[in-house]
């Protein structure tokens, strides 16, 4: 049973948000290859992908990269991503998988997590499909923290994290959420205590120190079964500070990783914001940054 907050706060402050963000932001019509429905553990329930098919693939099974996409947790932001995924599959010979998760207070955790571990369960299930060896992971603010829960906490393996400006670290106190930089577009104080409690509404209340949900708690050893990883950080955004402290404590213990771990980078993006790529206009500086990051992730992927 759902307590009494959900339907006097959670709930009507997520349809006004959600509503604000339909009629404010930037209208994006996504072009996928193809669309696919993958089984989740719900048998009631299937869980949505776009699919982006390189123009060349690779015979044999196909390396693949599962990108999940921002939204707060709370503003369904499938879709978003349609530039990076194109861009990714035109240079890369990488599928890319863009996942719907769910979305809080509705499905607050664990339910994106299960839906993430959903889809690798079925990739992995299909080795004749998948190249098991060359597994992907990438993600955008609360979904950079989805795709970083899985790499330090699923067994994996995978070859690539890549996540862009993500929420790593649910503790953090916002008056410690400091942008190194002036100007950009910055979170507000308020959007990530509401976004945060609606994520955290269900059985995860009040743990916000589990590593599922902050993924720089987790220690080296005892997880982080990836390769390569390149945190993006733009400098304009409060979340700069701990996607580079979390970088740092994965370089400090990469002797501790084994085979893993073995590129470990950050992309400090100057004068740039929170979700600054969604809204670059080509041409601009902002878009020729866009773009060289993206290009760093095709390199990370070859």
């Amino acid at each position: 049973m759902r307590p009494l907050t959900y339907y006097i706060v959670l709930k009507p402050v997520a349809t006004l948000l959600r509503q604000l963000a339909f009629v404010l932001a930037p209208r994006i019509v996504p072009t996928p290859s193809s669309t696919l429905l993958i089984p989740s553990r719900d048998p009631k329930r299937s869980i949505k992908i776009h699919v982006y098919s390189p123009s060349s693939p690779p015979k044999g099974p196909l390396p693949l990269l599962l990108n999940f996409c921002g939204s707060g947790f709370v503003i369904q932001g499938h879709g978003l991503d349609d530039d990076y995924c194109h861009y990714i599959a035109r240079n890369t010979d990488y599928t890319v998988f863009d996942i719907q998760y769910r979305m809080s207070p509705e499905h607050p955790c664990p339910a994106p997590l299960e839906d993430a571990e959903d889809v690798i369960t079925w990739v992995q299930s299909q080795p004749g499909s998948y190249d098991r060896s060359r597994l992907g992971l990438s993600g955008f603010s609360a979904g950079g923290n989805v795709a970083s829960s899985m790499a330090a906490n699923h067994p994996g393996p995978f070859k690539v994290l890549v996540v862009f400006y993500p929420v790593v670290d649910a503790v953090r106190p916002m008056g410690e959420r400091v942008a190194p930089e002036r100007g950009g577009v910055k979170l507000p104080g308020w959007f990530m205590r509401f976004c945060t409690r609606a994520y955290l509404s269900g059985e995860f209340r009040g743990r916000g120190a589990d590593v599922r949900v902050s993924p720089i708690l987790r220690d080296v050893k005892d997880g982080w079964r990836v390769e390569r990883v390149l945190g993006v950080s733009p400098a304009g955004d409060i979340l700069a500070g701990e996607v580079e402290d979390w970088v740092k404590k994965l370089q400090a213990g990469r002797e501790e990783g084994g085979r893993f771990l073995k590129i470990v980078d950050c992309e400090r993006v100057e004068g740039c914001g929170h979700a600054w790529d969604k809204v670059a206009e080509e041409g601009t500086e902002a878009w020729e940054k866009k773009m060289r990051v993206y290009g760093k992730v095709v390199e990370l992927l070859k």
